[in-house]
């Protein structure tokens, strides 16, 4: 039937302020001039499942108009891996390629830019997955280039790569298996080592992988309804002492705020279960989701496959460096039709306006949009100054000064205070000023709505006596905050299986930490932190013509 005439657009989506904000590394980044602002809003539109050829015109549709930001590969042009089989493509029989998309802002990226994975679907007959995450990278796009706030931190401050559909032949035949193989079996993990690497999605997985540090990861699924996390195999089972993970508190409380930002499907399903694979759903042999975040460091389930080698894939490729596989690694189950009724997918305005909290989250692509901006948001904090306009230039010495800012990338903030930085200091120079201090704040809970999983907070802060003097007339304020130290406190429940592994955990809670790739080109760096910075707001720092201040 001919599709109903199109509603009226959708109000602008949320920001914080229309300045993008400073990346993380980068507190001095500037706005990318060569990228032209957007002023027409985003169009209404209906989701629809996309079949193969639609999903790889629409990703190189968006590499064409945004070279910069989007850059779009196969597995099979970058790492000379063969076609699993044929897919009909635009009316032609072609070879059926796996496609890589990665969305970060080129001229921003450095080697220690936090990275994410999304997988779209390992089982080619779970339909949400593939739609959701090639309509995420449509949408952070559009919002990026009208000048969202929170997009800018997503695309300028982080690096995420997408494999809308790493089981490409399964997918086209709408078929579980690639060639009878099940691609969610054939991973380096407690598998035996000839039934691994069989299939062209498990290579494509494996060869980006070896190139590239990433911190989180999201594999999404269809038959049930859940957010789940490692572990989920056959050497840590069954009981809940033998499945706990050392990175357990930091695991699920991520767990805890996706299911929160997701919110319920407005079709009856409730919000998404949440707990360990081993707890929620079964174990198995070969499975990414272990792979992903054990393979690195708990070497018990190492195997070397040689399953491809008889198409020239060797074994080698399956033996990994202490850096590349140390992801938090979560499985979501969609649905528990693995292809739900397209009346139930909802549109591009729900991404927007529901969700969080109890409230309604729209339909099945909505959410799980929500699920992917949240997982590359919390891959690492960020702090900015949001009142520039209206800062003072002058201060005068014991005049009280409010700062207003935002943070997000994590949940709470243990310790947030400003700081004065006199000319060529690079760290506080407590003799400058004062700050209030925020402690153990947490930034959102049960009832944020959409759009608000960062917090804008405030801090006063006034200078000292002699502050002018000191810093020549020049001081440089910014805002520094320590956040979810309890992912890796000594006195966590999960403390007897040792200190975390994961680099989400430990690079926000351990300074010394410190783990590099390098491979093929590719040059990446996890380097742990405790404290996170904005960007510097410079103020001229005049006496006080009040009386002195009693020490």
């Amino acid at each position: 039937p001919a599709p109903p005439p199109p509603p009226p657009p959708p109000p602008p989506p949320p920001v914080v302020d229309d300045s993008p904000p400073p990346g993380p590394q980068d507190p001095d980044a500037q706005d990318d001039d060569e990228i032209p602002l957007v002023t027409d809003p985003i169009p209404e539109r209906s989701y629809r499942y996309l079949l193969y050829d639609q999903m790889v015109a629409r990703i190189q549709e968006l590499e064409r108009d945004y070279p910069s930001l989007i850059e779009v590969y196969t597995t099979q042009s970058r790492f000379g891996l063969t076609a699993a089989g044929t897919c009909f493509i635009g009316g032609q029989i072609r070879d059926c390629d796996n496609y890589v998309v990665r969305i970060t802002n080129e001229k921003k990226l450095t080697k220690d830019t936090p990275e994410v994975f999304i997988s779209g679907a390992l089982h080619g007959d779970e339909r949400v997955g593939p739609t959701a995450v090639t309509e995420f990278a449509v949408l952070l796009i559009e919002m990026y280039v009208r000048g969202d706030a929170w997009a800018r931190v997503l695309v300028d401050t982080r690096s995420t790569t997408i494999m809308p559909v790493p089981n490409a032949l399964g997918y086209s035949q709408r078929r579980r298996e690639e060639n009878g193989k099940d691609p969610n079996r054939d991973f380096a993990w407690d598998q035996n080592p000839h039934a691994c690497m069989t299939t062209i999605a498990g290579q494509s997985i494996n060869e980006v992988w070896r190139r590239h540090i990433f911190q989180l990861s999201l594999t999404f699924h269809g038959g049930t309804h859940l957010i789940s996390y490692p572990w989920g195999d056959f050497l840590h089972c069954c009981k809940r002492d033998e499945y706990t993970a050392p990175d357990m508190t930091g695991m699920e409380i991520l767990t805890e705020h996706l299911q929160k930002y997701v919110g319920q499907f407005s079709g009856g399903e409730r919000m998404y279960r949440i707990g360990a694979l081993n707890d929620i759903i079964y174990r198995v042999h070969g499975g990414m989701e272990d792979w992903a975040y054990g393979a690195s460091w708990d070497h018990q389930g190492n195997v070397q496959c040689t399953g491809g080698e008889s198409v020239g894939y060797h074994k080698s490729r399956t033996v990994y460096n202490n850096a590349t596989h140390r992801a938090v690694n979560l499985l979501v189950e969609t649905a528990s039709a693995k292809t739900p009724s397209e009346s139930t997918l909802g549109t591009n305005k729900d991404v927007i306006m529901r969700g969080g909290g109890q409230m309604p989250g729209g339909g099945h692509i909505p959410r799980n949009i929500r699920l992917c901006w949240m997982m590359v948001d919390a891959v690492q904090p960020w702090v900015r100054i949001t009142n520039v306009d209206t800062f003072p230039t002058t201060v005068s010495e014991g005049v009280s000064v409010t700062v207003t800012w935002d943070v997000g990338g994590a949940f709470q903030v243990d310790s947030g205070k400003v700081e004065c930085l006199g000319e060529g200091e690079t760290e506080d120079a407590h003799e400058l000023c004062d700050s209030e201090h925020i402690t153990r704040h947490k930034l959102w809970g049960t009832s944020a709505p959409v759009g608000t999983a960062h917090r804008s907070l405030s801090t006063d802060f006034h200078l000292l006596d002699g502050a002018a003097a000191r810093s020549g007339g020049r001081i440089r304020v910014r805002v520094s905050v320590m956040v979810d130290q309890e992912w890796g406190a000594a006195q966590r429940p999960e403390h007897k299986k040792g200190k975390p592994q994961s680099h989400l955990v430990r690079a926000r809670t351990d300074e010394t930490w410190h783990f590099e790739n390098r491979f093929d080109g590719y040059h990446e760096v996890v380097q742990g932190r405790l404290w996170w910075h904005s960007q510097e707001v410079e103020i001229t720092a005049q006496a006080s013509t009040l009386p002195r201040r009693r020490k």
